[in-house]
């Protein structure tokens, strides 16, 4: 039986983070990325955002070719998101730890593990390891996923993002094809994203974010099964 693989937008990126728990954005002095190099400045947005304890984000992303609707909540390393397009209808996403949980479809659960068992599944929770069958649906959790760059990112102007001034860096087309919009001031935070033509994203770190476990009885453990890996691009 031919398996369907799980395709995201993303560019597959030279820099890589480490995540963390910190605080939130500080003060307001000036944080010296307009000063920075291209590199250096990113790198310190990626940390800030990446670190910051309560995030979240919203928009829209390319998904197996599709423009779907995008929205996530980030507490430390764990996150929920919700995501939905005309093919695949809605599916979320939670990882807690070292766990990761999905729910889909039948429809949806389909293409990845056959008929039989996606009417097992059916709209329940399927769980594994975040090394496990569901390892590819990490992305839509893993705020790394959105921080990624190519070695020959360039800083663009100064602007205005919802009140915020705002350091644009930019990896070119030919490259991931990237935008990112950092504060200039206190934390280095994103507030703005976007990547080829359909990936738009922005983001807020105003709320206190719990992301918990659904309840036992709605979730199924998968860990056995082998469902395609995904390819990130």
């Amino acid at each position: 039986m031919r398996k369907q693989m799980l395709w995201t937008g993303a560019s597959l990126l030279a820099l890589t983070l480490l995540a963390g728990c910190a605080s939130g954005s500080g003060d307001d002095k000036d944080n010296g990325i307009v000063n920075a190099t291209a590199i250096a400045a990113f790198q310190t947005g990626a940390r800030d955002s990446v670190e910051a304890s309560d995030a979240s984000a919203k928009g829209t992303l390319l998904v197996n070719g599709l423009s779907s609707n995008y929205s996530a909540e980030f507490a430390g390393t764990d996150g929920q998101a919700t995501v939905k397009n005309r093919k695949q209808g809605t599916f979320k996403v939670i990882k807690v730890g070292q766990s990761i949980f999905v729910q889909g479809s039948i429809a949806f659960w389909k293409p990845y593990v056959g008929a039989a068992q996606a009417t097992t599944i059916n709209t329940r929770w399927a769980r594994s390891r975040v090394d496990g069958p569901l390892a590819s649906f990490t992305y839509f959790v893993d705020r790394n996923s959105f921080y990624r760059a190519s070695g020959r990112i360039k800083k663009g102007p100064v602007e205005t993002v919802n009140g915020r001034e705002c350091l644009t860096i930019i990896d070119p087309k030919q490259n991931t094809d990237s935008t990112w919009w950092f504060d200039t001031k206190g934390k280095a935070l994103a507030r703005k994203f976007k990547s080829g033509k359909l990936t738009r994203l922005t983001y807020a770190y105003d709320d206190v974010i719990v992301v918990q476990t659904p309840p036992a009885e709605q979730v199924v453990d998968i860990s056995g099964l082998q469902l395609p890996a995904a390819t990130v691009r």
